[in-house]
């Protein structure tokens, strides 16, 4: 987050175009006197801890219109800032909450220009010492993010369409129930390598590949063969079972909503650059592509 605070005379703005990503039902004009208008570029950064950029943010304001002795806040994004900015979306929910957070402390009065418009802004700058700074805020610098606590929901589908507890299959030395364990978070073996580490790298199947990042792989010819046949025996099965194959892109636009919603469930480790103004990522999953091909489906039955 890139923020520029003026403390000023008036501040007053109109909307006169609205852009793709225009918000609807915004304040079309507004001003204020005696104000600390807060220029604010939302970064790509911030979309990894949006609460965390809410809340230092939030704080850096009210600190500052308190040294300042004024309680009227003007909020103006201004994508100008930065060259790496958030998307849309994640922009807009980063101005609100700011704007939310500032008005719950019950003594400011904050106003926010819209995001996504072309606007018209006149500004008169007090001219003291503090009355321009500027601040660069990073999510999660100098505190731990806090964890997230997810509620997690495990069952078995029985091939008869069945929904069954999993603690069910978990007796006993079949591979299922060794997965079913696992899965589950059963105690298992402390500080040891799992075994399949070993053989894998013993049957000259599979290794890590130390020129690439972590969790990629390397296939031997015996391991290809292996994994290739296992390819094509899933590959029948599910043509047996009706699905039909597809094919579809390895990256994608994060500037779409549905996107970047889902992406950002799974944070863990993402590839993610820039193609001209776009952020852009690979996926790491098939789902982005089926969910595509889905949505713009017509399906009818079978006559």
């Amino acid at each position: 987050m890139r923020i520029l605070l003026i403390h000023s005379d008036h501040i007053e703005y109109e909307a006169r175009k609205k852009t793709k990503v225009a918000e609807e039902d915004a304040v079309q004009k507004d001003a204020l006197d005696e104000a600390l208008a807060v220029f604010c570029a939302v970064e790509s950064v911030d979309e990894e801890n949006i609460e965390d950029a809410v809340r230092q943010t939030a704080d850096e304001i009210v600190t500052t219109a308190r040294q300042l002795s004024t309680t009227n806040i003007m909020i103006y994004p201004y994508a100008h800032l930065s060259s790496d900015l958030a998307s849309p979306d994640a922009a807009v929910r980063v101005l609100k909450g700011i704007q939310e957070t500032l008005a719950g402390t019950g003594d400011l009065v904050v106003k926010r220009a819209p995001f996504g418009w072309y606007k018209a802004f006149s500004l008169s700058c007090k001219g003291h010492p503090l009355s321009e700074l500027s601040r660069t805020i990073v999510p999660g610098e100098g505190a731990a993010a806090p964890k997230k606590e997810i509620e997690h929901e495990f069952f078995v589908i029985t091939p008869e369409g069945e929904k069954r507890d999993p603690a069910d299959y978990a007796e006993g030395e079949t591979p299922f129930a060794a997965l079913i364990r696992k899965e589950l978070g059963y105690p298992g073996p402390e500080g040891a390598e799992p075994i399949h580490v070993d053989l894998m790298r013993a049957k000259e199947l599979v290794d890590y590949e130390p020129r690439a990042d972590v969790g990629n792989h390397r296939w031997m010819p015996r391991g290809k063969l292996i994994r290739d046949l296992l390819t094509d025996y899933v590959l029948m099965q599910v043509l047996d079972y009706g699905g039909m194959p597809v094919e579809t892109p390895v990256m994608y636009d994060l500037g779409d909503k549905a996107i970047a919603e889902h992406a950002a469930k799974f944070g863990e480790r993402q590839y993610r650059f820039k193609s001209g103004n776009r952020d852009m990522m690979l996926r790491f999953a098939a789902c982005f592509g089926m969910f595509s091909i889905m949505h713009d489906m017509h399906i009818s039955p079978n006559t």
